[in-house]
C-alpha cells in the first residue's frame, strides 16, 4: 500500500505540473520584420496609429505588475536616432535610462552586457525605477534588449514589479521569448565594434 500510494503521489504531482506548464503561441509580423513566441494566454496588442506614442507591439496577461513585454520598432535608425552606431546608441540609452532626474529615481540591477539574438549583437541591462513625488511609489523593474538589424532597430522591454520580476514563470517567459526571436528576411549583423555588415539569411516562417 505504501508503494502504491507513493506512485499515485508521483503521478498526481506530474499531472499538476503539466496542468500548470506554460504554453506558447507563435507571432509573426512582416510589418515589423520579427517572429517570436509568447505565453498563449497573454494578449497581443499592436499600435493602431504609428503617430501615437508607445510600443509597436505590447504583450501582457492584463494583471497589473505581473509581466509585460513591449517592442519598439524603428525602421530608419538615422531618422530615429541620428546614428547607425550601435555602441554609441546603447551607451546613450543606458545613461538615459539609469540616471536620476526630477521625476524618477533609478537603480541598476544588472549592468550592461552583450549577447546574440538571432545572430545579432544585442545589448541588455536591468534597472528599477520609482517616481520621486509619490508617497508610496511602486517600483518597476525593467530588462532592456537593444538590437540593430541593418538600418532598422528594436528596443524591447520586459516590465513588472520587482516582487514579480524574478519569479520562475517570468524567468522562463523572458528566456523563451528572447531565444525564439527571428528577424525576418535580409539580416545585417552588427560586429563587436558596432559596425554593420550585410548577411543574407532566409528564415522559415
Amino acid at each position: 500500500m505504501i508503494v502504491a500510494s507513493f506512485v499515485f503521489l508521483i503521478l498526481v504531482t506530474l499531472n499538476v505540473s503539466e496542468t500548470f506548464a506554460l504554453k506558447y503561441a507563435n507571432f509573426t509580423r512582416d510589418k515589423y520584420q520579427i517572429q517570436f513566441q509568447y505565453p498563449s494566454d497573454w494578449v497581443v496588442e499592436e499600435k493602431a496609429n504609428r503617430l501615437k506614442d508607445g510600443s509597436e507591439i505590447d504583450i501582457s496577461n492584463k494583471k497589473i505588475g505581473t509581466g509585460e513585454i513591449a517592442i519598439h520598432y524603428y525602421n530608419d535608425l538615422l531618422k530615429s536616432f541620428n546614428t547607425t552606431n550601435f555602441d554609441h546608441l546603447f551607451s546613450d540609452l543606458y545613461k538615459e535610462r539609469s540616471t536620476d532626474n526630477f521625476r524618477y529615481q533609478y537603480r541598476t540591477v544588472e549592468p550592461p552586457s552583450f549577447l546574440n539574438v538571432d545572430g545579432q549583437k544585442t545589448g541588455s541591462f536591468v534597472i528599477i525605477f520609482k517616481q520621486k513625488a509619490e508617497v508610496n511609489p511602486i517600483g518597476v523593474e525593467v530588462q532592456y534588449w537593444i538590437t540593430f538589424v541593418g538600418n532598422t532597430g528594436y528596443v524591447v522591454e520586459f516590465l513588472s514589479t520587482p516582487e514579480n520580476f524574478s519569479t520562475s514563470e517570468n524567468v522562463e517567459i523572458r528566456d523563451r521569448f528572447i531565444k525564439s526571436i527571428n528577424f525576418i528576411g535580409l539580416n545585417n549583423t552588427t560586429d563587436a565594434n558596432g559596425r554593420i555588415s550585410s548577411v543574407a539569411k532566409l528564415q522559415n516562417n
